[in-house]
Formats: C-alpha cells, structure tokens, sequence
C-alpha cells in the first residue's frame, strides 16, 4: 500500500438514545493510502456512512465519537480543536454526498455554493479570481456551458448535472482525500458510468485518494482497489479486491456476492436469509450468526475476532480460527 493517508483506529461512534445506547460504529480499523481507491460496502444500517461522518466530524447531538482514533496525513483529527479541524475538512478532505438535491441549498446558484466552499479555505482570492476557479471546475466535471451553470439553482438541473456539481465541490480544493457516499445511486446507469469515469479520471490527474461508500460490488470491481465489509457496525472482512472477488470468505461477504443479479441466469435471485439486527439489540456472540448457514454453538456465545486468511486479507469468521492457528503453529 502507499504511505498511509488515513488511519482509523478501534473507532467507537456511539447514540445516546432514551431507548439505550446505539453502538453505529463499533471497534472500526481501516486504512487508505495516498492516491489510493478504497470501498466500502455493506446493507444499509451497516455503518458506512456513520463512519464517512464520523472522520467528517458530521456527527451531531445524540451521537457522539468516544473511542478511537482518526489519523489523517500524521495528524489526530479526534484531538484537534473544532478551529484546527475546519482548516482540514471541506479542505483537504471533502465529502460527496448521496443525495445532491437534498444537499444542495434550493435557494442559491450552484456556482455561488461551490464558491462558497473555495473562499472558505482561500481567503486571499477575490470574488472574479474564485468565479473564473469554479467555472474551470465546472468545465473540467464536464458541466456544458459552464459560465451559464454558474448562476442556475439546483433545480434547473438534471439529477446527473447537480451530482457533477457535488463533485466539483469536493474537487475544488484540490483535496487529498474524498468520501463518496453512493454518488450514483439515483442516477441510471449511463449517467452513472459517465459519473464513475469521470471520478477515475479526477482521481489520476489530482492523484486524490477516494474512499467509496456503495451497496454497488459492480462499482467496487471497476473502481477501487481495496475492500472493507461492514455488517452492523463492524469491519467483517478486509483486502484487496481482487483477492475477495477470488477467494471469499466470510460468509455475509459471499451472501452479498451471491445477491448481485445474473442476466443470464435463469435461477430465483439469491438473497441473505433474515434481516439486519436493531442496533438496539444485538446478538451475543457473532453479529451475523442469527442469519449464517453456517453458525455453530461457539458462534453464539463469542464475538470472532479478525483472522488472517492470507497477507492483508482478514475475516471476521471462526470457520478461519484453526486454519490461522495451524498456519501460525506451522
């Protein structure tokens, strides 16, 4: 892997409800490199995005971040004051959100709200020098008649438009790192390759480090390097993703695999007996072995820890316990 970017570590995202306390991230390790594409995937309620959020520091009252630590580029965002981490957020690591009609202001250009964000971070730029700025970075998202854009509001553009808008934002920068949280999940599928692509291509001149957040394993195929699955507020298997695609081993992975539609085929579309568990009340042992075929009596009382199955692939699994403690032996 490349020097390390981003460093999450054993990071605890709690909400304080009247109901108990919602573990929305539990014991969370990830890493991404500079320069480096890393998805994560999961069902929804999983904690993906709790944890884009919480290395935003987006988390807000009753939800809190007490535990762990968030590196970025050698500094602790977690011990950083609000001041200090301003500077860094929005800055240095900016964030695409799922739905852009919902996170873009109705009531303001799209041009103005980019701009917005430019003159935050650069306050030595005039108001034309930031202008000509974001309608070069319209131009380079591939928005047409960039200039005209500038002063349209949201709604004067299509669902594709206004996400290229979004990532024009997080672009404008010149971030290191960029969290993309769905980017395409309401756009079809034609926009949606134009959107992937144009990502790819943003990410290889900027040489900007992209952490994806995706229901989406076609997405991850295409587009990122490195795989974390999440399930219920933990890490429960991570690697390369040519390593996972070839050789998965937890088994909600391979359930999440065995659920993506085959045009071909002519069987009932496989799906993942059960439901995700309440965060409120969460199985003993093992998170996900109320929904595993094969769950065994240990699987019940203890919660695995994460095995190492082959370098920088690791599940969270006991069927891995004696082989890595065969290997280790050996």
């Amino acid at each position: 892997m490349e020097e390390r970017l981003l460093q999450i570590q054993d990071l605890h995202t709690t909400f304080f409800t009247r109901e108990g306390n919602v573990h929305a991230v539990d014991g969370v390790d990830m890493e991404i490199g500079a320069g480096e594409n890393v998805g994560i995937v999961g069902e929804s309620g999983c904690g993906k995005s709790m944890t884009a959020m919480s290395v935003m520091g987006l988390v807000k009252k009753p939800g809190k971040v007490d535990g762990g630590k968030i590196l970025f580029d050698g500094m602790s965002l977690t011990d950083m004051r609000p001041k200090e981490r301003r500077k860094i957020l929005g800055n240095q690591i900016s964030m695409i959100f799922q739905e852009p009609m919902t996170s873009l202001n109705p009531v303001t250009t799209v041009g103005k709200q980019v701009k917005e964000a430019l003159c935050l971070h650069n306050k030595g730029l005039s108001q034309k020098e930031a202008r000509e700025r974001v309608v070069r970075v319209f131009e380079m998202v591939g928005i047409p008649d960039a200039a005209k854009r500038y002063g349209e509001y949201p709604h004067q553009l299509s669902g594709g438009l206004r996400q290229r808008v979004m990532i024009a934002m997080a672009m404008v920068c010149n971030p290191k790192l960029m969290i993309a949280d769905e980017p395409t999940t309401a756009l079809d599928v034609t926009i949606e390759a134009q959107i992937l692509h144009l990502m790819k291509q943003l990410q290889e001149e900027k040489g900007t480090a992209v952490m994806m957040i995706t229901h989406n394993l076609g997405v991850v195929a295409q587009f990122c390097t490195r795989l974390y699955v999440m399930y219920a507020g933990k890490v429960m298997e991570s690697g390369t993703v040519k390593e996972i695609f070839k050789n998965v081993c937890h088994p909600y992975t391979d359930g999440l695999m065995k659920s993506v539609p085959d045009m071909e085929s002519k069987e009932r579309l496989y799906n993942i007996r059960g439901m995700v568990p309440s965060m409120l009340h969460l199985p003993k042992g093992c998170r996900f072995c109320p929904r595993c075929q094969y769950s065994g009596p240990k699987c019940f009382e203890e919660e695995p820890k994460l095995y190492e199955v082959s370098p920088g692939h690791f599940v969270r699994c006991f069927l891995f316990e004696q082989q890595t403690a065969q290997e280790g032996e050996a």
